[in-house]
């Protein structure tokens, strides 16, 4: 509480004395830029004071637009969902399509973010009429990239391949590079569920490739953890350690403790699959006490899966069973059913096996 007043304290010193509308909304995209929505809000509402935001509608829609932007980050879901629609209801008085697509994508984006798909998806679709209309290509990408996104969430995954294709060409036309380096890997990534690994590999190689050129250092790491997760799942086992080896190698320092930890569990996996049990065995308690250590819960998880399978091929079944019971309980605490489910069924093979003997 102490923390908010000093921030609309420190608000209110910035925008004291300016009266200009702009000026205070540049101020507010700065802050939110900055991951800020308090001091932002703050600068908002004395933009909506100003002159300008009395004499154009436009200029107020731009305001209650990052308004509706700088609430959605505080989670303050129907107060955002007000600024948006008033900011979408004058730009289109006002014949603005560009940013009623704006606001549409936007609250697209907020109700994803709640699981309301169904109601994100039309306002997609609402959002992609506008910014077809004025043939804004990067806009229509952003939109096209939300509604993929909800195709993956809703399971449509073939649906979400076909939609980030024509998400990467208006990428294309829209000339920007290091967004096409994210729908590759998003296509990557989709590919790899739907276990169409060549498909996979190209796409994860060509998004690395391009983060290598824009020296996205985020991106780079996200590619090799990936692409040594598809070559892992082909049982690829030596080219997954050589492009954990090249990861760890060209990543100084492994700035991320959840990549680091993610390559060690890989690792593991690696050692699992070829049978050096011991070292596997090494890694993972390692791998393990680092996810906890850094409160990785999914990787805490990940990890308890495998160490369960290690187990079980060691022909271990009370420590197997044990260790898999505990991954399926935190799977299902953090809701990531499809993993619950895949361990489930590890268990009921496990018994049926135990139960033949």
């Amino acid at each position: 509480m102490m923390n908010t007043v000093i921030t609309k304290r420190l608000a209110t010193d910035i925008g004291s004395g300016i009266m200009d509308g702009p000026q205070l909304l540049g101020l507010a995209r700065g802050w939110l830029q900055q991951g800020n929505p308090v001091v932002a809000q703050e600068l908002l509402l004395s933009a909506l004071g100003s002159p300008q935001a009395s004499e154009s509608a436009t200029f107020r829609a731009q305001v209650l637009k990052e308004s509706g932007r700088a609430l959605m980050m505080q989670s303050r879901w129907d107060a955002a969902e007000s600024e948006y629609l008033e900011g979408q209801r004058l730009f289109l008085e006002n014949r603005e399509y560009r940013g009623a697509s704006e606001c549409a994508r936007n609250r697209a984006n907020m109700c994803f973010q709640q699981g309301r798909y169904s109601e994100a998806q039309q306002h997609c679709e609402q959002a992609l009429d506008w910014a077809t209309e004025i043939g804004d290509h990067e806009l229509r990408a952003t939109i096209l990239n939300t509604l993929a996104a909800i195709n993956s969430a809703t399971g449509e995954l073939r649906e979400a391949l076909k939609t980030f294709g024509l998400c990467l060409a208006d990428f294309r036309a829209a000339g920007n590079v290091i967004r096409q380096g994210y729908v590759h890997l998003n296509i990557g990534l989709t590919s790899l569920e739907l276990h169409d690994h060549s498909s996979a590999l190209s796409n994860l190689n060509e998004a690395l490739a391009i983060a290598l050129s824009e020296k996205d250092l985020h991106l780079v790491e996200i590619c090799y953890q990936n692409i040594s997760r598809c070559y892992l799942a082909q049982n690829e086992c030596q080219l997954a350690r050589s492009v954990v080896d090249t990861a760890r190698r060209i990543l100084p320092g492994l700035n991320s403790k959840a990549l680091e930890t993610e390559l060690n569990l890989i690792e593991g996996k690696v050692l699992r699959t070829t049978g050096d049990f011991s070292t596997a065995d090494t890694m993972l308690e390692k791998t393990y006490r680092m996810a906890v250590d850094h409160n990785l819960t999914a990787l805490q998880t990940d990890v308890l899966f495998e160490q369960g399978l290690l187990q079980k091929d060691l022909g271990n079944h009370e420590a197997a069973v044990s260790k898999l019971n505990a991954a399926a309980h935190q799977y299902r605490q953090i809701g990531m059913d499809k993993s619950f489910q895949e361990v489930i069924q590890t268990i009921e093979h496990l018994e049926r096996r135990t139960t033949q003997r």
